[in-house]
């Protein structure tokens, strides 16, 4: 009997779409080798991901009547390596590789072609994360693509690709309802994620519970897991306890009210389970229910930084020649649906939005840094693309403010290494630990004097040293009333751990020069020899030195540092005062591979994009001292409340100068007076002086 879709529920309907599908998957195999005039790439590229699709199936079904246990760690590492393989070791010849596509099929299917290769490849987590739906649309859209080429095209011929990519669209389109509601339930309805059920409930002893995730596992979350199992039951406490009560000191350094407030969205790294069940415990002596997603992997949820609970990544090349597919589908009416579907989604959750007190991020380092190679056969976004982005991405901030307003939401970010850190892993674990758990009490009083000479200032003269050429004025606020007003954030281990940071929103007019930094790694990018230049704060001409063209490196640039503006302002100036984090970067030589959360506390800081207040504004925020942070704003974000400009650009990247590429940062007063806070790589303001003795110790 048929089934209809008004006499079964949702779920049921589902089930039958996956039954069908599943089954015509199978028979595609058996079918290209009886249809003889199909051949060459065509026949081995759908034969391929129909296997592919196969193996998926096969686990789906085994899991259904068997436990992770019945299979070996062996067994299981094997299995997840022929998964993986063809966007990891074989991803040079991949199906997902654009560049191999395009050399294959041509450039209009080869993209194409690439894309659903990729959508299919990464959509292991999605199976084992029981998303049934996202799993039954990416199957019915390859078997409409199998056969628009086996059954369609006429004479053997391909069909026609602009008919191909609205397969695509109408897919990515027509399932946003679906797709987005799926992801905001994840981020913020607890237990609504199998993730959290895994940490709390697993074996963590064995180690095959990581393969339930359905993200690649390494020797990376393996040899973590193992070291997590490995430490005192003190020290899991410690890091637990760190991060969570960092968590809740940003509610009362802001002054913003618990009440009402029963939910906190986490974002972890498998392989520190151990640490997030306490953490989970820990949450819940504050009344606070955690929550935990995984990271997106269809198209339409996916961002250019994976974000949720996840696995380091399987490869940076592969997903970095993927980051921009939205631009096979993304026009003005998609964004317009996408926009729908988040308002419907966070309407349907909107009793969870409203009790969610914001994020709490444990993020992980020590992998090599990635230099992507530049090809011309993936997607990009199109000036068009790029300008519309940019609109839509301030729509979906206002959405979500209407929910959720961000002066009644905290956060939290603490990092730590994982193995590839180097052969000094647990050493370095254990300076990290130090790092992070530094007296907040010592750090308020240096940075306190800081401050007090940085609010007579008019403004902040940065100089690098050799081979830096940084040369920047940045203009401050002026005080009306000093008594009782402050320029600088007197920035602790609260949100933002470690300690040790004062920060400002400069002002824009005034604020100009050369940002040097020899090298950075910024948005999963490593970028070589960066140079921004400024004019009346904003960014007026840009380069770097990654590929040796010019051009290419201006789009990169542009693309992945600028967010695809022409130019961005100055959101930022901060100076970074934590020591004994740069000592311990320069004794294990790790200053590359640790992230900006850490090494922006190593020097002076600039961030492009928006200030650190964008969108709380109107909310008063105080230093310990009780004096209110009155630079929350700039000449941009001043504008917020004109109808239909745009005072955001939904970005804010820290760009750090290292200690020993400064020359000197002079406090300029309103006499012109200078005062000097750092000379030749070192503090020189009176009751600072003790911020040296790690440099000198190192």
């Amino acid at each position: 009997m048929k089934l209809g879709v008004n006499k079964v529920t949702h779920e049921e309907f589902l089930m039958e779409r996956h039954s069908l599908a599943v089954a015509r998957i199978r028979e595609i195999p058996g079918e290209l080798r009886d249809r003889t005039e199909i051949t060459g790439p065509v026949k081995r590229y759908f034969l391929d991901l129909a296997e592919w699709i196969k193996k998926v199936e096969d686990l789906r079904e085994w899991m259904g009547v068997h436990d992770v246990k019945d299979r070996t760690i062996g067994e299981w590492k094997k299995l997840y390596d022929d998964f993986y393989d063809p966007i990891r070791e074989g991803y040079g010849e991949s199906w997902a590789n654009p560049e191999t596509a395009v050399r294959i099929f041509g450039e209009a299917y080869g993209r194409i072609l690439s894309f659903m290769a990729a959508e299919i490849y990464r959509c292991l987590p999605l199976m084992m994360m029981g998303h049934l739906e996202g799993i039954v649309v990416l199957w019915e859209l390859f078997l409409e693509i199998y056969t628009a080429f086996v059954y369609d095209a006429q004479d053997a011929l391909f069909p026609d690709a602009q008919e191909l990519r609205k397969m695509i669209y109408w897919s990515v389109s027509d399932y946003s309802d679906a797709m987005v509601s799926w992801r905001i339930r994840e981020q913020m309805v607890p237990d609504f994620s199998r993730v959290k059920s895994i940490i709390m409930t697993a074996d963590l002893s064995d180690l095959r519970y990581l393969y339930r995730f359905g993200d690649y596992i390494s020797d990376s979350e393996l040899k973590t897991a193992e070291y997590m199992n490995e430490l005192p039951e003190e020290k899991i406490d410690v890091i637990a306890d760190t991060f969570v009560s960092g968590y809740f000191r940003g509610f009362e350094v802001g002054r913003i009210s618990l009440e009402n407030k029963k939910c906190v969205t986490v974002r972890g790294s498998i392989g520190f389970e151990r640490v997030f069940r306490r953490a989970v415990e820990k949450f819940r002596e504050r009344g606070f229910e955690a929550v935990f997603f995984p990271a997106a992997t269809t198209a339409i949820n996916r961002r250019q930084a994976a974000v949720g609970y996840q696995g380091k990544s399987v490869n940076p090349q592969f997903e970095f020649d993927h980051c921009k597919d939205k631009a096979l589908y993304y026009d003005k009416n998609f964004a317009g649906r996408h926009l729908d579907a988040l308002k419907k989604a966070y309407e349907a959750c909107r009793e969870w939005v409203a009790v969610n007190g914001g994020p709490a991020c444990f993020e992980t380092f020590g992998e090599a840094p990635f230099t992507p190679e530049v090809g011309e056969s993936c997607w990009h976004l199109t000036k068009k693309q790029q300008k519309l982005e940019a609109e839509y991405a301030n729509h979906q901030m206002n959405l979500l403010e209407n929910y959720r307003k961000s002066s009644e939401i905290s956060f939290t970010i603490i990092a730590f290494p994982i193995p590839e850190i180097g052969p000094d892993y647990r050493a370095v674990f254990d300076e990290i630990l130090k790092v992070n758990t530094l007296d907040n009490d010592t750090y308020r009083r240096i940075q306190q004097r800081m401050i007090d000479v940085l609010d007579r200032g008019e403004y902040v003269y940065v100089r690098g040293k050799q081979p830096n050429k940084t040369v920047m004025k940045v203009r401050l606020h002026p005080l009306a009333a000093p008594e009782r007003e402050t320029i600088f954030e007197n920035c602790c281990a609260d949100v933002n751990i470690p300690a040790g940071e004062v920060f400002t929103s400069p002002k824009l007019s005034g604020t100009e020069g050369l940002l040097h930094a020899t090298g950075v790694y910024l948005n999963g990018i490593y970028f070589k020899d960066l140079k921004l230049r400024f004019a009346d704060g904003r960014i007026t001409d840009y380069s770097c030195a990654n590929t040796g063209d010019p051009a290419a490196d201006r789009k990169l640039v542009k693309d992945y540092l600028l967010a695809g503006y022409q130019a961005l302002p100055l959101g930022e100036f901060a100076i970074g005062t934590n020591t004994t984090a740069y000592a311990a970067a320069e004794k294990y030589k790790i200053a590359d591979r640790l992230p900006i959360l850490i090494v922006e506390k190593m020097g002076p800081h600039f961030a492009i994009g928006d200030t650190c207040y964008a969108r709380a504004e109107d909310h008063a925020v105080y230093n310990p001292d009780g004096k209110e942070i009155i630079a929350r704003e700039n000449e941009i974000s001043a504008r917020r409340h004109e109808a239909g400009f745009q005072a955001y650009y939904n970005c804010h990247t820290d760009i750090t100068i290292p200690y020993d590429e400064i020359a000197e940062i002079l406090v300029v007063d309103r006499d012109e007076n200078m005062i000097p806070i750092i000379q030749d790589g070192a503090f020189v303001l009176e009751g600072t002086e003790a911020l040296n003795r790690p440099l000198n110790n190192g």
